[in-house]
This record gives C-alpha cells, structure tokens and sequence, in this order.
C-alpha cells in the first residue's frame, strides 16, 4: 500500500515542462528541412567558372541536368538558385576522372556512391549512382538515384 501511495504521489509534468524537455532533447537543432537541388546549367558553368574534368549526377526523373558537379577540387550544388561549392574528402573514396564520393561544406554534406558497375563509353565512364545530401547536423535532406557520367564538363 505505501508503495502505491508514494507512485501515486508523482505529478505528471506540466505542459512548459513537457516542451522544455523536448527542446532540450533536440539540443538546439532547427527541423530537418528537405532541399530540392536544382540542375546546374550551362550558364552557372560558365559564369561561376565551373568547367573541369569529374562526375556529373542525374537523378532519375529530374530530367538530363546535373543536379551534382563532382570534381578534384570542389563539388558543385545550387540550391534556391545559388551555388554551393563544397570541399572533397580528400579520405574518401575516389571516383571516375578525379572526383570524390564525399564533399563537405558549411551548410550542406554530400556522399555519391556507384550502385553499379563503372562503363567505360568512349572518353567517359558512367555508373548507377546514389546522391545523398545532408544538413549540417548530418541529417539527410536530399536522397535520388540517377545517373553518373564522368568527363570534362
């Protein structure tokens, strides 16, 4: 009987303290917010001064613009019209024609993987790939599918 009466003197937590307990659990980080990379097109190339050799990725369905710009020495992304340029992990995997598999930047991180085999097709090589993009808690904001054609772009 004591054992009953000491349970039910426990309060439930006030609604403030439910939601302070729930921000402290997120730890200051805003939602998670979904991106939709845009297709980097000839005038971005051109006037961020973008050409090189690397890896260009299609996701499926998104049409035949390159939504990623993997090269030796950055990767490329535009989202809400601006591009971003992220650095290589230098420790990462090495792709087709001196891109990586992982870029990181200030907002965004990114991994591209081969999900199938690599094809030599005359100077370029293509494979299956999967993109992932994720925000600056690691969190994945952008997943597809597509297709890689690695050569000068």
């Amino acid at each position: 009987m004591l054992i009953l009466s000491a349970c039910s003197a426990e309060q439930e937590p006030s609604d403030a303290e439910a939601v302070a307990a729930v921000e402290a659990a997120q730890d200051g980080k805003h939602p998670v917010e979904p991106i939709a990379p845009q297709a980097i097109l000839y005038p971005d190339i051109s006037k961020h001064k973008l050409h090189g050799t690397g890896c260009a990725f299609v996701a499926d369905g998104g049409g035949i613009g390159a939504v990623l710009l993997a090269q030796d020495t950055r990767g490329v992304l535009k989202v809400n019209g601006e591009i971003q340029i992220l650095a290589p992990d230098t420790g990462a995997a090495k792709l087709p024609k001196g891109s990586w598999s992982r870029y990181t930047g200030k907002e965004y991180a990114l991994t591209l993987t081969a999900s199938g085999p690599v094809e030599a097709v005359g100077t370029s090589e293509h494979f299956d790939g999967k993109l992932v993009i994720t925000d600056e808690f690691e969190r994945p904001v952008y997943s597809a599918i597509g297709d890689v054609q690695c050569k000068a772009i």
